[in-house]
């Protein structure tokens, strides 16, 4: 992807600059088998727009700023190597990963029981362009496990812990992802999510949600 601070808007433009955000790409790789390192309290809270962290297996946490909010399509970029793409919580595509997710549709399921604001049982198409796969068919299954009190940059939030056991059969992969979302609200604070048959699962924390969220 090319110059993405170029496509977002001038207010996180300061963000995509700081020598950190722009190098992004280059560090998420070369970091791969490093020591895992949380983004400080004090960095998160000197962005005053929506943003949340990203980890990748044992890479250090990166800084996401959100960029648009398109009736719910939520852009979030990193400088201008990283971009991920999430719906409700759920990531639908990225760039700049070591694997990305070229894309990810939701195949409606009429009359379906809903578990955490999302059906109980729902469909997916899913696009890895790099292994040539377009529109396999992700048959999911969610589940209520317990209630959790997470914390994120040292915020206690109750949660509800949800788990979504999801099957591919066209690629033989069985995966399950896991959302932590406010008891109240229903929204997701926190998720790890496979996005890739060869990626580790990339977790997501929001640290600052966008506005009238959910």
């Amino acid at each position: 992807m090319k110059r993405i601070c170029a496509l977002v808007p001038a207010f996180i433009l300061m963000a995509c600059q700081d020598s950190d955000l722009y190098k992004v790409g280059t560090v998420l790789i070369a970091s791969a088998t490093g020591d895992p390192e949380k983004i400080p309290r004090d960095r998160a809270a000197a962005i005053p727009y929506a943003s949340m962290g990203l980890e990748l297996g044992t890479t250090p946490e990166l800084l996401l700023v959100l960029g648009t909010n398109t009736a719910g399509d939520l852009d979030w970029f990193a400088g201008d190597q990283l971009f991920v793409r999430t719906r409700n919580g759920r990531i639908t595509r990225t760039v700049g990963l070591p694997y990305d997710l070229g894309g990810l549709r939701e195949v409606t399921t009429p009359n379906a029981a809903v578990v955490g604001g999302i059906p109980a049982g729902a469909q997916y198409s899913l696009d890895f362009p790099d292994l040539g796969v377009f529109g396999a068919t992700a048959q999911c299954t969610r589940r209520s496990m317990a209630e959790e009190t997470i914390s994120i940059l040292g915020s206690a939030i109750p949660a509800v812990h949800i788990v979504d056991h999801c099957a591919v059969p066209a690629m033989r992969w069985n995966f399950d992802n896991d959302y932590w979302i406010d008891k109240g609200s229903g929204y997701v604070w926190r998720s790890s999510q496979h996005i890739h048959p060869k990626s580790p699962p990339v977790v997501l924390e929001v640290f600052r949600p966008e506005q009238n969220p959910g």
